[in-house]
């Protein structure tokens, strides 16, 4: 079935071109062009609610961890979404190179808010299990909507749009304020995390109707070779994608997957270790949450727009720097809590109960790994949009994904064992280690693409891999 036979609406194009001078436009004029496409707006509007609630998972492992579950079992949870993750993602770019994106990215929503509303009513195991096992299902849509984003943007402005989905994490200053306020008036934390999770479930179910029923169809990208053998086309598909990522991406792809391994570490344990080993409430935790969140989002779309007019390189190296470092004070700080005096926390404290935590190390070393978080993905994120084929999009995303998620899944089993045994700072050195191999590599070998956009789009480099 055709995506025209799907949508009776005209289908929205891809630019085919991209003509015009871009380097001079202000930050202002860049998301004026870049919102300028109706369809890629309502969109993104649905990707926004998508991130202000996705803030929640944030909170998984203390969630769990309050409802009984042991820290090695949440390991094994985490393990199994990820593992269903990497099949769905796997599939996930065949899936959105050959059928209808739009319909696929509502499919995600759909899928997403069941996960969300299992979870409200799940407090054993086994439930928690089939709510994250449906999670997981979303992947196997996940790369369409990206794909479907992707294809309809300018990518000499890929910074500035790349940004703009990360504004929407913004948004998420909405629940976590909610967190804050229901902690202060005593609400017990599971069952603030309750009701946050039916209203995510319900957001998500309204932002599956608005793509169904808002955006249009684009065409879906012509191939060459397609065989009347589904199974035998989607390998050799794949088998033709994973070859063409390591051709174009080798670097990038290596350094991706030590940061996923290195980042599932850190988010295992960094929320155990500042309320355990620190011993800072919840509502603290969520105040150093909020704060960061605050923080980060102005720097987003401002680094967006560096990115369109200086390229990546130097950015990349200055994010990334701050890594270690931003971990390095959260072991830090065990030793100096607070670095202000204590008339400083006493001042704060009356403007607002619990602010005296912007004056800690744990703060100040959370919000640092945070806010490079935030930037790190939007570099990754731009780098993926500036450099792949449009014709290819699904795949290749679907693709790095894997390589990523396989590197994440292999990390919460031992880390649960690990921190049971030992609590949080063998992983958090063990994190410290691998940033440090990360920036030697960013500093001694180039993350960029090795091949050239206008020879993957114009097929030169498709028959050179055919041919090895």
């Amino acid at each position: 079935m055709t995506d025209e036979q799907i949508s009776p609406e005209q289908p929205v194009m891809p630019p085919s071109t991209e003509q015009g001078d871009v380097s001079d436009l202000s930050w202002f004029q860049s998301v004026r062009r870049v919102l300028s496409n109706r369809n890629w707006t309502i969109y993104l509007a649905t990707v926004w609610i998508y991130s202000s609630m996705s803030v929640l998972m944030q909170y998984f492992t203390l969630y769990f961890r309050d409802i009984g579950i042991s820290y090695v079992m949440v390991g094994v949870l985490l393990t199994l979404m990820f593992a269903v993750n990497i099949l769905g993602t796997f599939a996930s770019g065949y899936i959105a190179d050959n059928y209808d994106r739009r319909i696929l990215s509502g499919v995600t929503m759909i899928v997403n808010g069941i996960a969300f509303f299992v979870l409200v009513f799940a407090t054993e195991i086994i439930a928690i299990a089939i709510a994250m096992v449906i999670a997981g299902l979303s992947s196997f849509t996940g790369t369409a909507g990206q794909a479907y984003s992707m294809e309809q943007i300018d990518r000499r402005l890929g910074g500035v749009a790349n940004s703009l989905f990360t504004l929407g994490t913004a948004f998420g200053l909405v629940p976590l304020f909610i967190v804050s306020m229901m902690l202060n008036v005593g609400t017990p934390f599971i069952q603030v995390m309750q009701y946050l999770l039916l209203a995510a479930a319900v957001l998500y179910m309204i932002a599956a109707f608005v793509r169904l029923t808002a955006l249009k169809s684009i065409p879906r990208p012509k191939r060459d070779k397609q065989t009347t053998n589904l199974l035998r086309d989607f390998l050799s598909e794949n088998v033709r994608g994973i070859k063409l990522l390591f051709k174009v991406f080798p670097v990038f792809v290596a350094v991706i997957s030590l940061d996923a391994f290195s980042d599932s570490f850190y988010r295992f344990a960094s929320l155990y270790y500042v309320n355990e080993t620190l011993s800072f409430s919840i509502a603290d935790i969520n105040l150093m949450i909020l704060i960061t969140l605050t923080i980060s989002v102005p720097l987003t779309l401002w680094l967006g727009r560096i990115f369109d007019k200086r390229g990546g390189k130097g950015i990349t190296i200055a994010v990334y720097s701050l890594m270690p470092v931003a971990i390095a004070l959260l072991i830090l700080a065990q030793y100096i809590p607070y670095i202000s005096p204590a008339g400083w926390n006493e001042s704060v404290e009356a403007v607002y109960p619990g602010l005296s935590v912007i004056f800690s190390l744990a703060f100040i070393g959370t919000a640092l790994k945070s806010i490079n978080d935030v930037l790190w993905f939007s570099i990754l994120g731009t780098y993926i949009l500036k450099s792949l084929p449009r014709q290819d999009l699904g795949k290749m995303l679907s693709l790095t994904m894997v390589v990523v998620m396989i590197f994440v899944t292999i990390g919460p089993i031992p880390a649960g064992l690990i921190y049971d045994a030992f609590q949080g700072l063998p992983l958090l050195y063990t994190v410290i280690a691998l940033n440090v191999v990360i920036l030697f590599i960013l500093i001694t070998k180039s993350i960029e693409p090795r091949i050239d956009l206008l020879e993957l789009e114009n097929g030169e480099t498709e028959v050179s891999i055919s041919k090895e």
